[in-house]
């Protein structure tokens, strides 16, 4: 079912009205749902609506789109090549508040307790407070920041351009350390029991101790590692530029196998019931079996996946080049509904319990029911 909306946003916002649609969700405090980057929330979803593609509203930018949003407390927020920060209700898309910075907002932001935290390209991390914008505090980088930050037991955990893995803390924005990555790091952490894991550009996977800041081990592979790991059943989970996703052995520290998917990996993995899920440079979407590692089944768009996947329900939903949103049958890989955007779609979908939102390079957030 392909899906094509030339509605205005006045006139979905009508739509919207006249079909009861209320709140749209909650629930996705930071970029792929969790500090593991699972791509996943728990419990799982148990709406009793069921998502056919529909635009219930969108909200337009004043420039493109590459932040994930994250949604907590009826707020979703996103970051924009226009330097801003948006906080906008997620029943109506409603502005609540934007917050200036002197560059892209790339990052996508993490919400923890009254703060949202998000990266710059002006090479700042800021912390504002989640209902008014207020800046709390802010942290300054040599370079730009289009990491998405990961925050866990009271720090703050981003990579840099200047190549550099930071920790911060969350209640004064004081840093805590740094460690030296050697090339940039334009992905995001993942952090589980005390690590933090995260790519550089030469090819290296780094686990840096959440507390002291030290290396405790590291797996070199082929090529950059800009997409954001994910941990699991104590497996290391991560795609590289060489097109390889490799499973780790957190406990062995040591890269156990790899899939050659044939195209560079951008795309972070989702991993849930026994699956692994992610998406190449070529425009192939694949599950495998996270046991095995082998191919259960391949789904060809036809356009770059960079889009991080997210499940919903069964629902598997991600974008890609072409500026395709994507529903793809978790099981088999079969489509299930497509809704077609006039940008390029990077971002990871943020999931509510009853929607998505989405963002895209043609500056539009939607929310998508």
């Amino acid at each position: 079912m392909k899906k094509l909306f030339t509605l205005s946003f006045a006139a979905l916002m009508l739509l919207s009205i006249a079909s009861g649609v209320g709140y749209c969700g909650e629930g996705w405090p930071m970029f792929r749902g969790n500090a593991a980057r699972t791509g996943t929330v728990a419990p799982p979803s148990q709406s009793q609506y069921r998502m056919e593609g529909d635009v219930s509203w969108q909200i337009n930018a004043a420039q493109a789109i590459q932040s994930s949003p994250a949604v907590s407390n009826g707020i979703v927020f996103f970051g924009s090549n226009d330097g801003n920060l948006y906080a906008v209700s997620a029943s109506d898309g409603r502005t609540r508040w934007t917050y200036q910075t002197e560059n892209w907002v790339a990052s996508s932001p993490a919400v923890s307790g009254n703060l949202v935290i998000f990266g710059s390209y002006d090479g700042k991390v800021y912390a504002l407070d989640s209902l008014s914008g207020q800046l709390k505090w802010q942290f300054t980088t040599h370079n730009s920041v289009a990491s998405s930050p990961a925050v866990a037991d009271g720090g703050v955990y981003f990579g840099g351009v200047d190549g550099n893995v930071y920790a911060v803390d969350i209640a004064t924005g004081w840093g805590k350390w740094s460690y030296k990555a050697g090339r940039e790091v334009y992905g995001s952490p993942a952090v589980s029991n005390g690590v933090v894991y995260i790519g550089n550009h030469d090819g290296k996977m780094l686990a840096i101790d959440a507390n002291s800041g030290k290396l405790k081990w590291r797996a070199i592979v082929g090529g950059p590692i800009t997409a954001c790991p994910a941990v699991s059943g104590g497996m290391l989970h991560f795609g590289s530029w060489d097109g390889k996703l490799y499973t780790a052995d957190i406990k062995n520290q040591a890269v156990i196998r790899n899939y050659d998917s044939g195209g560079s990996i951008e795309s972070s993995p989702l991993v849930i019931n026994g699956k692994i899920y992610f998406g190449n440079i070529n425009g192939t979407m694949t599950a495998l079996d996270a046991a095995s590692g082998n191919v259960l089944w391949k789904a060809e768009t036809g356009a770059r996946i960079a889009s991080s996947p997210a499940l919903r329900d069964d629902l598997l939903l991600f974008g890609n080049d072409s500026g395709i949103i994507y529903a793809l049958d978790a099981n088999s890989g079969a489509t299930r509904w497509q809704l077609e955007t006039s940008g390029s779609v990077a971002s990871a979908p943020a999931l509510g319990p009853n929607a998505i939102f989405v963002t895209a390079m043609d500056g539009v957030l939607r929310c998508i029911r």
